[in-house]
């Protein structure tokens, strides 16, 4: 053979070569990237969740339902409530000398029936504390006379340093 007739041999054996291993990679469709998933039948979506009023009158009727549910708690003698926005404080008046695991078994069903009067809270702070009871106390009468919630921003701020979250 020739050296032209050998480059062209040597060139085609490279080109069939080539072909044969492309051939056997067999070109595939590319697969998506999310593949679908089967369509499964979905419960209706739960309503959204209502933003609490900002009517006072209405709070005040809110607060005056967790405050009964409250009292309906075993060792709650009264209770008093008052609403800021979606967070409620409840002060409780229990038995004297009451012991400390007691008074965490009203807290907390105290927490939880308050949340069950008004599912639209979103923090539930409750004490049996006598000085901050009283402090809720006094909030719950200025607002029933009138005075707007803002007008107890720094008492509410007071009362949150004095007790922690029952409910989130």
């Amino acid at each position: 053979m020739k050296k032209p007739e050998k480059f062209v041999a040597w060139v085609a054996a490279v080109v069939f070569g080539a072909a044969l291993l492309a051939g056997c990679n067999a070109v595939r469709k590319p697969e998506p990237q999310n593949p679908p998933t089967q369509q499964q039948p979905t419960a209706p979506a739960a309503p959204s969740q209502q933003p609490m009023p900002t009517d006072a009158g209405e709070l005040n009727n809110i607060a005056n339902k967790i405050s009964s549910a409250a009292m309906k708690v075993r060792g709650v003698n009264t209770a008093t409530t008052v609403i800021a926005g979606s967070i409620a404080y409840v002060g409780v008046d229990q038995k004297a000398g009451t012991e400390q695991s007691e008074t965490d078994r009203i807290k907390s069903e105290v927490s939880d029936e308050a949340k069950k009067a008004e599912p639209r809270l979103t923090t539930v702070y409750v004490s049996s504390d006598a000085d901050t009871v009283t402090r809720i106390r006094r909030v719950a009468e200025g607002i029933a006379a009138g005075q707007p919630i803002s007008a107890f921003d720094s008492e509410l701020a007071e009362i949150v340093k004095r007790m922690s979250p029952t409910s989130k």
